[in-house]
Parts: C-alpha cells; structure tokens; sequence
C-alpha cells in the first residue's frame, strides 16, 4: 500500500509522524511525507524527516509550490498528521483516496467523509465523528528507548539521591530558545541558590546541530542531545514551555511547572489572519495579546495539553508576569514535597492510557483503504 502523510510543526512529525512511518514501513508499506508550511517550525524538519527513513520526502516548502505538486502525487491512502486540512482535501480529490486525519482537537474542515482519530475519549467528546485510538507520542516515547546509543549523548545524573534532578525544554523554536537561553540561566541560579545540590539539564532533540548547544554549555546548564522518552524517566521534575512535549512529560510520569513569560508572546506565532494583523506595527502587540487571552478563555486558562485534555490542572502553570527568581521558588517548592511528586506522578500515569496507537492506526487505514478499493472496482463494473 502507498500512504502519503501530511505533516507541519516538529510536535507533530516527532511525536505523530515517526511511530507511524516506522510501523507503516514494517508492514512493508510504501511511505510518502509532505512537510506543509508552518508557522510553528524548528527549522530542522526536513533533518528529522530524514530519520524516518521514509521513501519519498518532500517540502517544506511555498504552500502555492506544495499545493500545484500534490496534484501529481499517486498514493493509495491520505494521512493528515498535522497541518492545513485544505492540503489533506486537495490530496484526497486529486488522487481519489481516503483522507484520515489524526488530531487533538476540532479542526477546521472536517467533513463527515474523513476518517477522524484522536487520542483519548475525552477529546473524541468534542470532536464530532472522531474514534479515540491512544496517543501516538506515548509511541513516541517508546522509540526512544530504541535508538542506538551512538545517537544519543550521555545522560548519567547523579546517583546522590540528596541531588535533585530538573530538566529543562527551552522548546522546538530556534527563536524562542535564543530569548530563553537568558531567562533560564537566571532560573537556574536561582534554583540552585536555593537548593545548592540541584543538578539541572536542558533537553534538546537529536537532531538539533552541535553549535547550537554551545551558549547554553558556556551559561551552565548542561544541554544534552537525546529522547525525551529517556531524559524525562531519569528526572525528578521539569520546566517546560507550552507543547506536545507536556504530552510526553504525561506519559513518563514526570511532575513539571508550564510557564509562558509574558516577555515572549511577541515571540510566539498566531496562525490565521489573527497572526497577520498581529504582525503590523503599534497595534500588533495588543492584537497578540487579545489573540492569546481568547485561546486560554477556550481552554478554561490552560496552557498544558495534559491540563486541556482532561479539564483540570495536572502539570503546575504560570503565565503572564511571571520571572525567573518566581519560577525558581516554585520548581524549589515542588523539589521539597514529595509526596505532592508523588501524587501527580501517578495521576498523570493513571491517564496516560495504554500505547499502540500506530499500529490501530495502520490499523485503520489497511481497512479503508481496502474498503476503497472494493467501492473502486464496483463503481468501474457498474460502468
């Protein structure tokens, strides 16, 4: 079978896309990945992408360049892992296949004739026709644990159980990392003025370049090249900014603060037309401003897709005017209550559900696709 994937943003094609593509490829399936345009990237997807070992790659690229060479593309199957639905639709009339989309949420253009699949049943609550299948970063997490460990940096915390272990994610945005990198170092001072064992680290993907993590070795706070799926299970808590990792803190079980400085909305693309008006000078900030208090108004003040997903607030968040000094206090005061830890760690792992959401994907898509097939060949014998 020929499937063509739809992707964007680095949340999705590391934690969607990859246990996917590997478990279509062990089914003997030809793979095709179309990195579409994305406000969100890291500028290193296509690297990724190329760790898939996925037989045809194409993009990122001009969505007038992608949309004109879907048209020609020839494929069995659509799998929308992310993304503008408009280029999944485009695929599935041009081609004449099915379309399956994968999501979290409700997503524009989503027609009764599309396959739709979700991770928990919560979610399938309010996303009209959707099936929950489990959560293909829980997937994720599990690759991680097979990667050959020349891919991966050491990662020996210290064996002192008086030394407490925080990991840091500075996110997937070149951008926004560079304003963090400042921000984070101050926490980490702090953090370790208050408790002076403290080891911290910073997590950064496998394949983000070596000369990137230079500064943040240079401020002192460690940066290390791995899956998350082994850094998270090694710490004690975490510091996060907003994403789909907050989904693979979930599933390891690891407690975390989610904080979102409002130093660095300018910094933080909105999609849509809202993110070109906020864009123009003089009224873009207050714009912004606007755009981000109306998604936390739809998300009951949630900023965390654990916290979002299941309505109540299981990772610790801070957003706003919240600094450095603040947030070391915070991640201090969770160090020092362990049974506070330990709770949240078991809430978290109880709805963290079951993994092998690929393969009831791959699943899913074997039997639609051979349900198209048989309405193919009845439709030419009525012919």
């Amino acid at each position: 079978m020929r499937v063509t994937i739809l992707t964007n943003g680095p949340g999705e094609l590391w934690g969607w896309v990859r246990p996917v593509a590997l478990e279509l490829r062990r089914r003997g399936h030809s793979v095709s990945l179309w990195l579409l345009p994305c406000q969100f990237a890291s500028g290193h997807e296509r690297e990724a992408a190329s760790l898939l070992g996925v037989d045809k790659l194409e993009g990122p690229g001009s969505a007038a360049r992608l949309w004109r060479a879907l048209k020609d593309e020839r494929t069995d199957c659509a799998v929308q892992l992310g993304g503008d639905l408009a280029f999944g639709l485009h695929l599935s009339r041009s081609a004449r296949v099915p379309l399956t989309c994968y999501t979290y949420g409700p997503k524009k253009g989503l027609k009764k004739e599309i396959q739709v699949l979700t991770a928990f049943p919560s979610q399938a609550l309010r996303i009209p026709g959707a099936r929950p299948i489990g959560d293909l970063v829980q997937d994720s997490l599990l690759l991680d644990a097979q990667t050959p460990q020349s891919n991966q940096e050491a990662w020996d915390w210290p064996e002192d159980p008086n030394s407490p272990r925080v990991l840091f994610l500075p996110g997937s945005r070149p951008a926004i990392r560079r304003a963090a990198l400042p921000w984070l170092a101050v926490a980490a001072e702090g953090l370790k003025a208050l408790i002076p064992s403290v080891r911290v680290r910073t997590l950064f993907p496998p394949f983000v370049p070596e000369t990137e993590l230079r500064p943040w070795r240079d401020a002192g706070l460690e940066p290390v090249r791995t899956g998350a799926g082994i850094a998270m299970r090694g710490a004690d808590f975490a510091l996060t900014q907003p994403g789909t990792n907050t989904l693979e803190l979930m599933h390891c079980g690891l407690p975390a603060l989610v904080v979102a400085p409002a130093s660095f909305l300018d910094l933080v693309p909105v999609p849509g037309l809202r993110g070109m008006l906020a864009s123009l000078p003089l009224i873009g900030k207050k714009l912004r401003r606007v755009a981000v208090q109306h998604v936390l108004d739809r998300w009951n003040g949630f900023i965390s897709l654990p916290n979002r997903i299941f309505g109540r607030p299981l990772l610790d968040e801070a957003y706003g005017d919240i600094s450095p000094q603040q947030t070391a206090e915070r991640i201090a005061a969770a160090l020092k209550d362990t049974e506070g830890r330990d709770r949240i760690r078991k809430d978290l792992l109880a709805l963290s559900g079951r993994p092998g959401a690929a393969a009831r994907l791959c699943d899913a898509l074997s039997v639609l696709s051979e349900e198209n097939a048989l309405l193919s060949v009845k439709g030419s014998q009525g012919e």
